[in-house]
């Protein structure tokens, strides 16, 4: 187990195996070159062999990672994923951290592990990089102050680019629309305030609503539940 203390950096870096992270407890961002990801309690982040990474605490934090062979066929590929986990799943890391094994045991956890990440629902907590110098100009506009609430049109005669032009440019570097990317950058900026501690109303003011009501719906849009109960639950069963 890892204990970060919020604020606490942990430079860009690879590893030679797959590795899983899974947050037991604070908020955690992963930072890769197409994306950044939130990782918040209760769930855990798939990091494929040799992809450079840095992990930045929101908040005092722990972490476990497992790292399973790169030769092993994992069905989340090469993509980095935020995947829920399951009480077996929870389990499994609990087993591993608490009695490391070898040998044959360690390959029949392995098999069970990769049974379980490839049926583990995807949380939806990345946000993808923009780079375009335009939609970048934007993305960097609206991670400064997420509370911007300029349209897409008012953005484009800042960056020198007609809106049509920008609305294909989202689309090809995001797979998705401005106004989707917009919603997701500020339930980040939601996730990462409720992590640190802050409460709806601030999170929800600090991301860019201008009522906490709109915050909890858009919140429950995205991950099926409200943002109380979202940070309701705590593992400590690691560390007992």
């Amino acid at each position: 187990m890892f204990t970060y203390s919020a604020g606490e950096i942990e430079p860009e870096h690879t590893h030679d195996q797959h590795q899983l992270v899974y947050a037991s407890s604070g908020l955690l961002c992963v930072d890769t070159q197409s994306s950044r990801w939130v990782v918040p309690p209760l769930r855990a982040l798939w990091v494929p062999a040799d992809t450079p990474h840095m992990i930045t605490a929101r908040s005092d934090s722990e972490m476990s990672t497992l790292y399973l062979d790169r030769t092993i066929a994992v069905d989340r590929g090469d993509a980095v994923t935020v995947v829920s986990v399951s009480p077996l799943l929870r389990e499994l890391i609990i087993h591993i951290h608490r009695n490391p094994p070898s040998g044959a045991s360690l390959s029949r956890l392995e098999g069970v592990i990769v049974d379980q990440l490839a049926t583990a629902p995807v949380a939806p907590l990345d946000l993808p990089r923009l780079h375009d110098p335009r939609t970048r100009a934007i993305a960097e506009a609206l991670e400064r102050h997420p509370q911007d609430r300029r349209t897409l049109s008012e953005f484009g005669r800042d960056v020198g680019a007609h809106e049509r032009t920008l609305q294909r440019l989202f689309a090809a570097e995001t797979g998705t629309t401005f106004g989707n990317w917009r919603t997701q950058l500020r339930l980040q900026h939601g996730m990462i305030a409720l992590g640190e501690g802050r409460s709806v109303t601030t999170a929800a003011i600090m991301s860019g609503y201008k009522e906490p009501s709109a915050f909890i719906a858009a919140f429950r849009s995205a991950f099926g539940t409200t943002p109380g109960r979202y940070f309701a639950t705590t593992d400590t069963d690691l560390t007992s």
